[in-house]
């Protein structure tokens, strides 16, 4: 049955004994199948397709996903604690009830993903996603105090009275985004750059949420923060109004500052 699975993909693998499922797999492609509750736990999956696959309450836990396809599965009720997702694309999955705790998320494709879910599920996957790309998700009215989106994308997202007290922020691209009565309150939204070169202008030195174009109207910054880079504790202090105007590339127009 082990040959057979393996004959069956389009893959270089490996087979772990007695799990029954490949152990390494580059390139497999498990499109389109119904993977219900199999156990995929600590497996090493590079650029593996999942697209349109039933992956309900499937037991990925501490794999190396690293560019797998996830585009349309269903992942709900799945356990993705302590995985790889470096890369992985979830446009359009249906992720309620999967558990993404300790999971490494960097460059993810959420697009799609954040509607219709719950405020737990929400934060469950923003927890600490890295430059992740939710342009246009509908977020309004979520509560996603202390999740960490670093250098994420969030562009004409719908985020109007998202309450962000103590978040990580840092880089986050606003542009186009509806920020109307969002709470930015001690929120990290801005970086100094202590190894900066000073060839390259101030511009560079300071990393700071991108609000282009946004409607902040009724949002609240007060005692938002910029930090220094560099190893935790950080230093972190408030940030002042010019500042904040000038770096986040906006007049912050009916903001509270």
């Amino acid at each position: 049955m082990k040959r057979l699975l393996c004959a069956l993909l389009t893959i270089v693998c490996t087979v772990a004994a007695g799990s029954g499922m490949p152990a390494n797999c580059t390139g497999c492609s498990f499109a389109h199948r119904d993977l219900h509750g199999l156990d995929f736990s600590g497996v090493n999956y590079v650029g593996v397709d999942f697209a349109h696959s039933n992956l309900q309450h499937v037991n990925l836990r501490n794999a190396n996903l690293t560019g797998a396809d996830f585009r349309d599965a269903d992942l709900r009720g799945a356990d993705l604690r302590g995985a790889n997702l470096t890369g992985i694309d979830l446009h359009g999955a249906r992720v309620s009830g999967a558990s993404f705790s300790g999971a490494q998320l960097t460059g993810v494709n959420l697009r799609g993903v954040l509607t219709g879910i719950s405020d737990v599920d929400v934060r469950g996957v923003l927890a600490r996603c890295v430059g992740c790309d939710a342009r246009g998700a509908n977020i309004e009215g979520r509560d996603l105090s202390g999740v960490s989106i670093v250098g994420s994308d969030l562009r004409d997202a719908k985020a109007r009275g998202v309450r962000f007290e103590s978040a990580d922020l840092e880089g986050v691209d606003f542009q186009g985004a509806d920020l109307r009565s969002s709470n930015f309150r001690d929120t990290k939204i801005c970086s100094r750059n202590s190894n900066w070169d000073k060839s390259s202008g101030d511009s560079q030195r300071i990393g700071c949420l991108n609000l282009r174009g946004a409607d902040v109207r009724g949002a609240d910054f007060r005692g938002a923060m910029i930090c220094d880079d560099g190893r935790e504790p950080r230093n972190c202090r408030p940030v002042d109004a010019g500042a904040l105007r000038r770096y986040a590339n906006s007049a912050l127009d009916g903001a509270l500052l």
